[in-house]
């Protein structure tokens, strides 16, 4: 397997980073490649004897900097749902309340269109794709109208659902684990499987995500449940190649309880390196940017 300056370069992240108190050790070599050939799910088009994991952020402007903090833009004041899942659709947010599906405008709260959800349900994840909006839900698949948000059918679902998003082809969903699920975009149907590669992150819990597309590779920002850190995870390697730190939203906010988790993140519209994220019981949403630490 062909391998560039990126591997050592992933290899020095790795050795700096420190999160929650916890110091973490500098990766060998032969353990990084081994991890990135054996845990991952490939594509059919992908060539890994030539793919080596993007060095440069998701942002408008790029960067090699692979530590992100957060600077608040905006604060849109909410009614403290029980937020699980957020997808722009369009001009507007689309979310999970615990009660309902919403879709609100982004800098108002404004509710455009509303449907009831399952009773009987745990957490749930919110993607658009093609065939229309998925939403899956602990024990439900459901595929919706994006704009009425009206279910147009409904199966079985075996897998929990933390977290949900469309990489352009497939759609990418956690469950709480380490382990990322790959469904076909049209049928929601499983169809693979990623595993985070990297050892310091092993016991992460990831929920919501956010599909992006770094140099041309899919790749996802996850966050890490229970922590203040979202994490981006190769697509291809299961490599970790960057991590943000979101105490800027977590100290602004003040939870009032412990499953005043983060919930929610999507895209702002027209904007690379922005996005708007809320948690469950959060008293806003809130529009951030991503910033490369230097």
């Amino acid at each position: 397997m062909k391998w560039d300056r990126s591997a050592a370069d992933t290899i020095d992240v790795v050795n700096s980073l420190c999160v929650n108190g916890f110091r973490y050790r500098k990766l060998a070599l032969a353990a990084l490649l081994a991890s990135a050939t054996t845990a991952c799910s490939t594509p059919p088009a992908m060539d890994l004897a030539t793919y080596s994991p993007p060095t440069t952020s998701s942002s408008s402007s790029e960067s090699t900097s692979r530590r992100f903090h957060v600077r608040v833009l905006e604060r849109v004041r909410t009614d403290r749902a029980d937020a699980q899942g957020l997808e722009l659709v369009g001009e507007v947010l689309v979310e999970d309340t615990g009660r309902t599906i919403r879709a609100v405008a982004p800098t108002t709260g404004a509710v455009r269109a509303q449907q009831e959800v399952p009773a009987v349900r745990g957490r749930s994840g919110i993607a658009l794709a093609p065939a229309g909006l998925w939403h899956i839900t602990t024990g439900l698949t459901i595929l919706r109208d994006p704009v009425t948000l009206a279910e147009r059918r409904r199966t079985p679902e075996a897998h929990e659902s933390w977290g949900l998003c469309h990489d352009g082809t497939r759609l990418v969903q956690s469950d709480g684990s380490t382990r990322l699920l790959l469904r076909d975009h049209e049928t929601a149907a499983p169809i693979g499987e990623v595993q985070v590669a990297t050892r310091e992150w092993s016991t992460a819990r990831l929920g919501e995500l956010h599909c992006v597309t770094v140099r041309g590779y899919p790749q996802v920002w996850a966050v890490v449940t229970g922590t203040d850190w979202l994490i981006r995870v190769d697509l291809v390697t299961g490599i970790v190649t960057a991590v943000a730190d979101l105490t800027a939203v977590t100290v602004a906010e003040q939870p009032t309880g412990r499953d005043d988790v983060i919930g929610g993140i999507t895209a702002v519209s027209g904007a690379g390196d922005e996005l708007w994220l809320t948690g469950r019981h959060y008293g806003h949403h809130y529009r951030i940017r991503l910033q490369p630490q230097v």
